[in-house]
């Protein structure tokens, strides 16, 4: 049995139940009376109107868009010129009107010793299409005779001949010009315009440059067979006989930031072991900053700071 305050209280609450529920139906009573705002009694022309408004914003964001990628990414600027896929650089390759991934997929495939003996050859490069072909077509100019003795070097590279092959003769009289060349600018084709530097030799080069961070003497080429442990691609007799026309500009060596270099960067340095690698980055954090070579001399010996004194920055 429920009491009398029991009673009381549920009849309290189904009033204001009932209170309630009366004026939620007066108020919808109330609004369906009222007019329609004008917001949505919009006639056929004024919605029009702002619909076109709305497109409007979108075209104006979209050409404002256009215009910052294009600021960003500028269109690149073909110029059709004569080219020869044997020698020519990224630069012009992507200036006659290859991609720039197209580019360096050529690169790659003379540096792996194929050679382009005829336009047609062109063809199988990858993203190469028929149109594309057929606009750079009239401009590719192939030097047969240069193709064939970057063959013909290629094959020497791989086959070294002895001293006392009856062949050597023809290997000398190889049709190279002694030029003088910079280390750390020169391409693979111009190293082996050189005598006694072919396509793989010249690769392993630039390699090794670029693991450095660029040469500082040109002595560092005896460097190369020990670095990649294998028995060197040029004897040290033919680098003595390159030294005169082979010289390193310095203002080209990029350096590391040894402060804010991490582990893996210092490693990859050919003159840093693993070891050295860790116990330079501990020590960098012990001292929060190194301010010279001579604050490494915990972990490096002299000789081995003096080799990367050109390399480290402490900036």
């Amino acid at each position: 049995m429920m009491s009398k305050k029991q009673w009381i209280g549920l009849t309290i609450v189904l009033l204001m139940i009932a209170m309630v529920e009366l004026c939620c139906y007066w108020a919808d009573r109330w609004q369906a009376a009222q007019p329609a705002p004008e917001l949505f009694a919009l006639q056929p022309e004024r919605e029009q109107a702002f619909l076109r408004y709305l497109d409007s914003l979108d075209a104006a964001n979209q050409a404002a868009r256009r215009a910052q990628y294009a600021a960003k990414y500028p269109k690149h600027t073909v110029i059709l010129q004569p080219f020869d896929p044997n020698i020519a650089d990224s630069t012009l390759l992507v200036t006659v009107g290859l991609k720039p991934y197209m580019a360096r997929n050529l690169i790659r495939y003379r540096n792996a010793g194929k050679v382009f003996r005829q336009p047609d050859d062109l063809r199988h490069l990858y993203g190469m299409t028929d149109s594309l072909y057929t606009t750079l077509q009239p401009y590719i100019q192939i030097d047969s005779a240069h193709a064939m003795n970057l063959l013909r070097a290629e094959q020497m590279t791989n086959y070294p001949l002895s001293d006392s092959d009856s062949s050597h003769a023809a290997y000398v009289s190889y049709p190279k010009r002694d030029t003088i060349l910079d280390l750390n600018s020169a391409d693979t084709t111009e190293l082996m315009l050189l005598r006694g530097i072919g396509r793989t030799t010249a690769a392993r080069i630039i390699r090794y440059r670029r693991e450095l961070g660029g040469y500082y003497t040109v002595n560092q080429l005896y460097e190369i067979g020990k670095h990649y442990h294998i028995q060197a691609q040029i004897p040290d007799g033919r680098i003595d006989s390159l030294l005169p026309f082979l010289y390193a500009d310095t203002t080209r060596i990029s350096p590391i930031r040894f402060n804010g270099a991490s582990v893996k960067r210092l490693y990859n340095h050919p003159y840093i072991s693993y070891s050295q690698a860790e116990q330079l980055y501990d020590l960098r954090r012990r001292r929060i900053r190194v301010n010279s070579l001579h604050d490494l001399a915990p972990v490096l010996s002299p000789e081995e700071r003096n080799r990367l004194r050109p390399y480290l920055s402490f900036e």
